[in-house]
């Protein structure tokens, strides 16, 4: 499996502002160096997580042979499911099977696509994030950006345990 961003989150979910009220700082001397780790926190979380949190559009590239047993690919009777990475699933753009499109259908965060694409090269093109702007992101999410951003201005270890609800985990 390949995964790539293709368009990155068209903001992030905090301002300049947020972060200069939370840090209490009154100068405008380390903007850009603020803005870089508004950045690096986002990033941080949803690395943390493995949950896109502002909309982004990512490219899932499947090659066969398939592992059998996946908690990302699935053969459910009817079905192949698809468990796509960085919920929550937005939408899904195309489906394709060896360039051409296939039919499929949505729930949850995975795709159900005919069986008989097992072991077919498959390629989906989604939206991920809880939307496009950092008011639809869900407040404790928004709060550990705003702790990691600090952290990484103080120089000091993270411990976000508000993240732990927040976990996607996935077995290797």
């Amino acid at each position: 499996m390949q995964l790539f961003l293709k368009t990155p989150p068209a903001q992030e979910p905090l301002t300049l502002e947020e972060v200069k009220a939370y840090l209490r700082l009154p100068s405008d001397q380390e903007d850009d160096y603020l803005r870089s780790l508004i950045v690096s926190a986002r990033a941080y979380v949803e690395n943390a997580t493995g949950r896109a949190l502002i909309e982004q559009k990512w490219l899932m590239q499947l090659r066969p042979p398939y592992p059998c047993n996946t908690p990302l690919i699935k053969a459910w009777g009817k079905n192949l499911e698809i468990k796509l990475p960085y919920p929550p699933l937005w939408s899904v753009e195309s489906v394709k099977s060896q360039g051409k499109p296939a039919d499929y259908r949505t729930e949850d965060n995975k795709v159900l696509l005919p069986p008989f694409l097992w072991d077919k090269e498959i390629s989906i093109t989604y939206w991920a994030g809880y939307g496009k702007t950092a008011g639809s992101l869900p407040p404790d999410l928004k709060m550990a950006v705003l702790m990691a951003v600090r952290c990484f201005y103080d120089q000091q270890p993270m411990d976000l345990a508000l993240l732990k609800p927040f976990k996607v985990y996935r077995l290797v």
